[in-house]
């Protein structure tokens, strides 16, 4: 176990009825005027925009709205609400912004994220993505999550696409947690198949990226991240076919929490390895791809490109979540990612590029996006020669 230091300042409000509890502890803070951020129409159909609304209106509570956040976020947006809450600022400084309120899942929490940081700074916001600035303040944030999947409302990390640079990267700091989150899974009920799957695979990654990163000394760590996978491959199925099932959406949302937040990198030398996270995001950068849908086509493709000089990882994934105990290491290797491969088929999720419909002309334009900030990945360095094999293998 390597040292490490767990800290999660965000308070957690977790099941049914959690949001007026979310806008009284806003009120204790002595919040006045906040930014509601939401993305599309989903929010008005599962009663989340409702429940904020009357809350905010019960407590006193300002608030202005701010809609039409994609997903896979755009740093155009970002740069709207920045600019919204700065004028508010300048024109009014006694109504001032002082909090922001996310409604939605990853995309929503991430863009609110930026802008939180980018209010309460001079320069573009975009500085805190390509490294020319670190976050020194930040507005508090007290998000309403309808969508779980990124763990985004319990991590200070923001993922936002650049369209002009060609850049789908992240920033991260402490001051951008989220100070409180509800996570109510009866929002998320009358969530499209198609996005229980996508989430679920995004959950599904933000765990192998831990224990396939060949860290030999956080078996405490490896041990629960395989329970995590276990239990959403049992929930993922069984919501398809029980999409109302609110007890199944609790453990989905809870799983989704606990996979991203930072705890399952405790011990463990560096956070993971996120090189199939990279090599997903150039794919929803360049042809706007949904997150989970680039991870469910990415993961296999690298796994199989690794595991013979590293089956070890690969192995002990086999014995411990599809129960695969007979052969060489190498052989329970492929045979995990065989069966890893065959889950996300049988939950209809993308396996290759071909299912993306992406032509196998633009596999080197993908691999030399990806590859434009170096070398990347734990279990191994990625250089752009691997890179491209490994989109190669994906097609």
């Amino acid at each position: 176990m390597e040292n490490f230091v767990w800290h999660n300042p965000t308070k957690v409000l977790f099941g049914k009825d959690t949001v007026p509890e979310l806008i009284k502890l806003m009120k204790a803070d002595n919040i006045k005027n906040v930014l509601v951020l939401y993305g599309g129409k989903a929010i008005f159909k599962n009663g989340a925009y409702a429940q904020v609304i009357k809350a905010l209106s019960e407590n006193k509570i300002n608030f202005t709205e701010i809609g039409g956040v994609k997903p896979n976020p755009r740093i155009d947006k970002v740069r709207e609400a920045v600019s919204r809450i700065k004028m508010q600022a300048e024109s009014s400084p006694n109504e001032k912004f002082d909090a922001i309120i996310p409604i939605g899942g990853g995309s929503v929490f991430d863009s609110s994220k930026a802008i939180a940081a980018g209010a309460l700074y001079h320069g573009d916001v975009w500085d805190f993505f390509d490294g020319k600035a670190k976050v020194e303040s930040a507005l508090p944030i007290y998000g309403v999550l309808t969508v779980s999947a990124t763990s985004s409302e319990v991590n200070g990390i923001a993922v936002v696409t650049n369209p002009d640079k060609e850049a789908k990267t992240s920033m991260s700091s402490d001051l951008v947690y989220p100070r409180a989150a509800a996570i109510d899974p009866s929002f998320q009920i009358t969530l499209p198949n198609k996005q229980t799957v996508n989430g679920g695979v995004d959950i599904i990654s933000h765990v192998l990226e831990r224990v396939l990163d060949g860290d030999e000394g956080a078996y405490i760590m490896d041990d629960q991240g395989y329970a995590l996978i276990r239990n959403m491959m049992r929930i993922i199925p069984d919501l398809l076919e029980e999409p109302r099932n609110y007890d199944l959406r609790a453990e989905y949302a809870w799983i989704a929490s606990i996979a991203h937040s930072g705890f399952l990198s405790c011990g463990r030398e560096g956070r993971g390895d996120f090189a199939s996270h990279k090599l997903g995001h150039s794919l929803s950068l360049l042809f706007d791809v949904p997150h989970g849908a680039s991870l469910s086509v990415m993961t296999p493709a690298w796994a199989r490109y690794l595991y013979e000089d590293n089956p070890v990882p690969f192995a002990r994934l086999a014995e411990n979540v599809f129960d695969i105990f007979d052969g060489s290491d190498e052989d329970k290797a492929i045979d995990a990612i065989e069966a890893l491969e065959d889950f996300f088929s049988s939950i209809g999720a993308p396996t290759t590029l071909r299912e993306l419909d992406i032509d196998e002309g633009e596999i080197e334009r993908i691999a030399e996006n990806a590859s434009k900030g170096g070398a990347f990945g734990k279990l191994s360095k990625l250089e752009p020669e691997d890179v491209l094999e490994i989109y190669k293998l994906a097609y």
